[in-house]
């Protein structure tokens, strides 16, 4: 009360109140009456507890206490709960655990020294375990204001060491941390900092060709690959393949663009050196590259300036992105660009639940993105007491884990899809028919009054509205083919974005997202944030989206970044459909040649903006960077490319998993979540697939990378001036070492020399 007083919060000022009532009783019950002050009837009160035990009446006390706080409760007019129907059981029950631990960690963050810092963070995450409630309070005074501090200590909380005793890993043969040179002719001189973990026996990695290239998230200013360590090691021993994860710097020690730079530069080393930098075999080297998060985004940025330098890089066989974070425009309603993108993929069947997800007027709440299961009425005591007994027996859940892919999305609810009516229609009221509801029970869009006369000149402008024209490329479509003219309304216009209509998401906040872009961008620069696509990858140009290898893409459904999902996967199939028709163009052209200078010719057609490869852009399919490619190789790149394009379908492309009420960082949940087991294990099933694939035409693979690798060491060599190699000594910084751990758990110090990096 007394902050509120002097009209300025404080923790301090509510400290003081703490101690001053605690205090003053105290001091009442020392030197006070024993009989209680004469007021009204408290002495004959005190007099007839005396027959009580001091157990019956500190028993009494906090049951009347606990009564009191809860009267809201027990007359029924306690608020909503806005998160009853977002979440699957096991995804909530996940984050109520989490969410404990994060309070936890955030209250002893400011303890010293740090072994009893350690000791306080478990035993008050316990105390926030149990207090659920509590733990909900405290966190979100934090994260109302979070601080660097803050956000590391509670995201890094797994290698608390009384946290880490009571984790269990799978054990693999090596786990492995590798400090690695930077290029030579790298801006930075700060060592890459690696994790590698291996699950098959220690000397089978120098036979190994295939490598998973992992950048973990973190929001870009926590966590390291120790923090995802189990994720990591479930890959390595599903797949059998190395797994290697970067350590890149965090803001707001290192804004943007460091983080990029020091992973492309991680991605330049190993393909220059074919592996043998970490120990694998060298005659070949096949990597795919995964994210989650703001590691996602990262990997997107690596992929950007792989398809824009101008060294002749082998690209990645995959890209997997998980839960991406790939806008930095905080923006409240949907652009009438993305807008589009949605509402073409939808009407292609893409995603069918994506209407009623932003059809916000079907609800009571304009803002919620749930179902209304049946109108608002109070409910009595008895009602309570009756659905308390029979909900073991007739609850019908949702599926606890649902997963969906471009060809087949559904919306999971627990009510069937007949009987799932919100609209005007109130088809689950069970015994009120609709002119008896009161007005405020009415879902939002039973309320609206339907004008005929507005209504009708909206109708006729749409009808003599000319079609627009069908997507360049659509005729290749095949059993998916969408049509610009086949959209399919999302309800109102204004479409909310999954940032601002999944606000009070359990993991990810409004304010950390803010905090952690103004930390990300740092206090040097001011970017464009509408056509910066190293910041928002979204807003990445066709030309360089067309050039993408296979994407596979998985998120939550509620995740505040599921847009940036749905967006991007919409964009990539776009401008490789629109690739395909400018190649089909270009190739049956009648003069050809005067498309085939290989100069980036702007296309004529305004849907597909996308432009010819230059020659060093076809070094990637096998012919090295020269500049005076003939016509009739350039011609035969093309017609390379258009067949393989023709041939391809939005599957291909783009792979997009979509799990029914998850919202963002279930990767992290293995051990809280057994569902999020099964899609770890599947993300490492669908690399195996692209291994094997690649495996299948390993010849043809093997010629391409050897000429591109060769390729890119002359062109660094001829940078230098000269054609000597100089061996760079991978040892760790003063005060590190590198650690290898092997399956009994014992350490070695490895101090990695001797190994040469082409640079």
């Amino acid at each position: 009360m007394i902050d509120h007083l002097l009209g300025r919060p404080s923790v301090g000022w509510k400290r003081a109140q703490v101690i001053l009532v605690i205090i003053f009783w105290f001091w009442r019950i020392l030197r006070g009456d024993p009989n209680g002050p004469r007021l009204l009837w408290l002495r004959r009160a005190n007099r007839a507890l005396q027959g009580f035990t001091p157990w019956q009446l500190i028993v009494s006390t906090l049951t009347g206490v606990y009564a009191v706080r809860n009267l809201d409760k027990i007359l029924g007019l306690a608020a909503p709960e806005p998160l009853a129907n977002l979440y699957s059981p096991s995804y909530y029950r996940a984050t109520w655990i989490a969410i404990g631990l994060d309070a936890g960690f955030a209250t002893a963050m400011s303890i010293r020294p740090r072994w009893l810092k350690d000791i306080c963070s478990v035993l008050f995450s316990i105390y926030y375990i149990i207090y659920a409630s509590e733990a909900d309070e405290k966190i979100r005074k934090y994260r109302a204001v979070p601080t660097v501090e803050m956000l590391r200590t509670t995201w890094e909380k797994t290698t608390n060491p009384y946290v880490k005793m009571l984790s269990h890993h799978p054990r693999i043969s090596i786990r492995r941390k590798i400090m690695l040179a930077r290029p030579k002719d790298s801006t930075y001189r700060r060592p890459i900092t690696t994790w590698l973990f291996f699950a098959p026996p220690a000397d089978q990695l120098s036979r190994a060709t295939d490598l998973i290239l992992d950048f973990p998230g973190g929001g870009f200013v926590s966590m390291t690959p120790e923090h995802h360590e189990e994720r990591l090691r479930m890959w390595a021993i599903r797949t059998g393949r190395p797994v290697l994860s970067v350590d890149y710097g965090k803001a707001p020690e290192y804004p943007y663009p460091f983080s990029i730079d020091e992973c492309f530069d991680l991605y330049r080393v190993l393909v220059e050196t074919t592996g043998i930098v970490i120990g694998m075999s060298g005659r070949e080297l096949n990597i795919i590259c995964t994210g989650d998060s703001a590691g996602a985004h990262i990997a997107c940025c690596v992929m950007f300036k792989i398809l824009e330098t101008q060294m002749s890089l082998p690209h990645p066989l995959a890209l997997v992105l998980n839960y991406a974070a790939l806008d930095f425009n905080f923006t409240s309603w949907m652009t009438p660009q993305n807008l589009r993108v949605l509402q073409t993929e939808q009407s292609s069947a893409h995603l069918s639940m994506l209407a009623e997800q932003k059809d916000h007027l079907r609800h009571i709440s304009p803002l919620s993105m749930v179902g209304d299961r049946k109108v608002r009425r109070r409910r009595s005591l008895r009602d309570t007491l009756r659905t308390l007994a029979s909900s073991s027996s007739t609850a019908k859940m949702p599926p606890l884990r649902t997963r969906h892919t471009t060809s087949s999305i559904k919306h999971v609810n627990s009510l069937d899809d007949d009987s799932y009516d919100e609209g005007g229609a109130m088809g689950d009221v069970e015994d009120e028919p609709l002119d008896r509801v009161n007005e405020e029970d009415k879902p939002l869009r039973a309320r609206i009054r339907f004008n005929p006369q507005v209504s009708r000149v909206e109708f006729e402008q749409a009808a003599r509205a000319p079609p627009e024209p069908a997507a360049p490329g659509s005729q290749w479509h095949g059993n998916e083919q969408a049509s610009s003219t086949e959209k399919a309304p999302i309800g109102t216009r204004l479409t909310m974005t999954s940032r601002t209509g999944y606000f009070q998401d359990r993991i990810i906040s409004p304010s950390m997202m803010r905090a952690m872009a103004i930390l990300y961008i740092g206090p040097h620069r001011n970017p464009d944030f509408q056509s910066d696509y190293q910041l928002s990858p979204i807003l990445a140009p066709d030309r360089l989206l067309a050039q993408f290898p296979p994407l596979l893409m998985s998120c939550g459904e509620k995740d505040p970044f599921v847009d940036d999902t749905l967006i991007f996967a919409g964009r990539v199939r776009e401008a490789k459909r629109a690739r395909r028709a400018e190649l089909e163009r270009v190739l049956s052209s009648a003069s050809p040649s005067q498309h085939l200078r290989m100069t980036g010719i702007q296309s004529s057609t305004p849907a597909a903006s996308t432009t010819i490869p230059s020659a060093s852009s076809l070094a990637g399919l096998g012919l090295g960077r020269n500049d005076n490619v003939s016509p009739d190789e350039a011609r035969r790149a093309l017609r390379g490319e258009y067949e393989r394009l023709r041939a391809e379908g939005d599957v291909d492309w783009v792979q997009m998993h979509i799990f029914s009420e998850w919202s963002h960082g279930y990767l992290q949940m293995p051990s809280l979540m057994r569902e999020a087991r099964g899609v770890i294990d599947d993300l490492a099933d669908w690399m195996d697939d692209v291994f094997a694939g690649a495996a299948v035409a390993t010849g043809s693979l093997s010629t391409s990378f050897a000429a591109a690798s060769a390729s890119a060491k002359n062109d660094t060599q001829r940078a230098r001036g000269g054609d000597g190699i100089p061996a760079a000594r991978l040892e760790p910084p003063e005060g590190e070492t590198a650690v290898d751990d092997d399956v009994s758990g014992s350490s070695s110090e490895e101090t990695v020399a001797g190994r040469h990096l082409c640079v």
